[in-house]
């Protein structure tokens, strides 16, 4: 249920120059700006949400979920919880965080920064087609993270290779020394990208996090099952 984990509101939506909505705005038109080497590479890598292009948030965490497990060399059981584990916190945190952009439905950087500030400017990937806060990629992440962080540990790492060899944008793989690292880039690349505000990924986060705890609490029986 939504409500068991209620979004916090979004900063009071004011134009004026110097209010903290504005100050956001003014960071994403800042960091977004001439992109360093690294940022646009951290900023494309995580984007995932171009159809036909890239996997889904959620899905591109099912591809580090694979590359974990397939590197841990669990046993079975342990490697089917871990799939359930992971699923169930994805498609609780979409549950969660989309109830969140429709409740209070916050337009996305572009809109507000090429009325107020710059009316020439876009962000380096198209917006997705649904409201900003709070963000999705960063509560997917976080709640994935959590639950793998339970799984495997805390000090786990990892060089992601689920865009390796893409000709189409800066895929070359990267590592990271835990799933929380993962998960907190993951947040930061969507403001380098220029599609959402700060606050719309530390809530998401928040979140995320949430729903991997509940789900890691979740008192799940094993039954294993009997050879014939």
């Amino acid at each position: 249920n939504a409500s068991d984990i209620p979004v916090k509101p979004p900063l009071p939506f004011d134009e004026s120059p110097g209010s903290t909505l504005y100050t956001e705005a003014v960071e994403v038109l800042s960091v977004s700006h001439l992109l360093s080497k690294e940022n646009h590479w951290i900023a494309e890598l995580w984007s995932d949400d171009i159809p036909g292009l890239t996997l889904t948030p959620a899905g591109r965490w099912i591809s580090i979920t694979t590359q974990a497990l397939e590197q841990a060399n669990l046993p079975f059981t342990e490697v089917i919880e871990t799939y359930l584990k992971t699923a169930l916190a994805l498609c609780d945190a979409g549950i969660v965080t989309w109830h969140g952009k429709y409740t209070f439905n916050l337009e996305r950087p572009e809109t507000y920064i090429r009325r107020v500030m710059k009316t020439d400017w876009s962000p380096l990937h198209e917006n997705p087609p649904f409201p900003s806060y709070p963000s999705g990629h960063s509560a997917f992440s976080a709640a994935a993270a959590e639950v793998l962080t339970a799984q495997l540990g805390e000090h786990f790492t990892l060089t992601d290779r689920t865009h390796e060899n893409r000709q189409e944008f800066t895929g070359k793989p990267r590592t990271y020394r835990s799933f929380t690292e993962m998960a907190q880039e993951n947040a930061t690349s969507r403001v380098l990208l220029g599609v959402h505000y700060r606050m719309d990924c530390i809530e998401g986060l928040r979140l995320g996090k949430s729903v991997g705890q509940m789900v890691n609490a979740l008192p799940l029986k094993r039954v294993e099952a009997r050879m014939r």
